[in-house]
């Protein structure tokens, strides 16, 4: 009685204990597992409560190996069906630049949620983490013939001059600025305008802008840029066109829009004297390059840090070793009850049920009699059925040694021999004074002629 109160008990606290439990996960989705690079793909997070949330969730620093991430911090709320179950949920975005080529894996993220458990009100701290998830980066495409990769939704280029192109002489100095506006994109990735050098002009790049021109839902960029014109001589000129040229990843074309096509007459100047000046000036208004030093990070192996990839190879290595171990326990284990169960009583019985020639179903009839454990018995099966006043199985017996090594004709069907000896089993099994021991040595082998 007191053992079945703390059975209860121990009952109550384990269900109090399952009930008490916060039921708090995460998911993590990508739009797309094998993009180009500079190809955006979407990441996104839904962190799931059985109940509800009574803070705002916590994120780790997200970091990316080879890629620029953009987070949209809108969360969006929500109920969310999980294996037939509702779930209340927060739910945000982010969405990844890659820009190396190479097989990566999205890290795992802590998650810090305040939420209270089913049943209760009062709300209990929780770190979950997401899942890595892995991707693809292809390379650039091989019909790609371009100069600069750069993958975009849509690309549009403008021009504006800061005075009219007409009436232009040798000393005059005229600013082109060149816009790009591109759609699916950050405006690191819009390559950089060419700016070749001209026999009639001098030519006076000045630094781009790039402007974030994000919305709500995905990633713009536009590129801005100035070059300043210095007219250097008289006559007829084409100021040349300036071309951008994208891949579209939602179409899976190459696209190529530029600038038209300019002419302009330069007339010529008696007083250039003030050529020299403005050469000097402009030239020192050039910005200066800066030499950037980038900092290595550690070696990536499938795209993560080659000290997770051991940690992540010897973590595999201890579970396969522990699979392999029981793998040879389970073997051992069936092979032990097969050996035992072909020493065993009733595996010899069931030969000797089954045996159709004499001198195999007397080899059968003895090896089994070998093996049954009855009390006191002989080790001939014929004496044993004679103090047992079982006189059919003894004359039956008796019959088939005569026939057998008297190589005489067939004495007959052995169906009542095996009757009588399954009979005599069963009468010895459940006896209440016998008492059956299914444990039968190993080494113990058929019985021979």
């Amino acid at each position: 009685m007191v053992k079945r109160y703390i059975m209860l008990a121990l009952l109550i606290c384990v269900l109090s204990f399952a009930k008490a439990q916060v039921s708090c996960f995460a998911q993590t989705e990508i739009d797309r597992n094998s993009v180009y690079a500079q190809q955006p793909f979407k990441v996104t997070i839904r962190v799931l409560t059985a109940t509800w949330y009574t803070a705002p969730l916590d994120f780790d620093n997200i970091q990316i190996p080879n890629g620029f991430i953009i987070p949209f911090y809108r969360t969006v709320p929500g109920m969310f069906p999980v294996n037939g179950k509702q779930y209340a949920g927060l739910e945000f975005y982010y969405i990844v630049f890659p820009y190396k080529a190479g097989h990566y894996t999205l890290p795992a993220i802590s998650i810090t949620a305040e939420t209270p458990p089913v049943g209760d009100y009062k709300a209990q701290k929780v770190i979950i983490k997401t899942r890595p998830v892995s991707y693809i980066v292809k390379p650039v495409p091989k019909n790609f013939t371009g100069d600069d990769w750069f993958v975009a939704k849509d690309v549009s280029i403008t021009e504006s001059w800061d005075k009219p192109l007409k009436r232009l002489k040798v000393g005059d100095v005229i600013n082109r600025t060149i816009t790009i506006d591109a759609k699916g994109t950050l405006p690191q990735f819009i390559p950089e305008l060419k700016t070749d050098s001209l026999d009639w002009s001098g030519v006076y790049p000045k630094q781009a802008n790039l402007t974030d021109t994000r919305d709500d839902y995905d990633a713009n960029g536009e590129r801005t840029q100035t070059i300043t014109y210095l007219l250097e001589k008289e006559g007829n000129f084409t100021v040349p066109p300036v071309n951008v040229q994208w891949f579209n990843p939602n179409s899976s074309h190459i696209y190529k829009r530029g600038t038209p096509v300019v002419k302009i007459h330069v007339a010529p100047n008696p007083n250039l004297g003030i050529l020299k000046t403005l050469q000097d000036s402009l030239k020192a208004k050039q910005p200066v390059r800066a030499t950037i030093t980038i900092k290595k990070g550690p070696r990536l192996i499938y795209g993560i840090p080659w000290y997770y990839f051991a940690l992540y190879s010897l973590a595999a290595l201890c579970v396969l070793y522990f699979f392999i171990r029981l793998f040879i326990t389970i073997i051992k284990s069936i092979d032990k009850r097969y050996r035992a169960y072909i020493a065993s009583e009733k595996h010899w019985f069931g030969k000797f049920s089954r045996s159709s020639g004499y001198p195999q179903l007397l080899n059968n009839l003895y090896a089994w009699w070998d093996r049954f454990p009855v009390a006191n018995k002989s080790s001939s099966i014929q004496k044993t059925a004679k103090d047992d006043h079982l006189t059919d199985i003894n004359e039956q017996i008796e019959v088939y040694y005569k026939q057998t090594y008297a190589d005489t004709s067939n004495p007959g069907s052995t169906s009542e021999l095996k009757k009588d000896i399954r009979k005599y089993r069963e009468n010895k099994l459940h006896s209440d004074r016998f008492t059956t021991n299914k444990n039968v040595a190993i080494n113990q082998t058929e019985w021979d002629n």
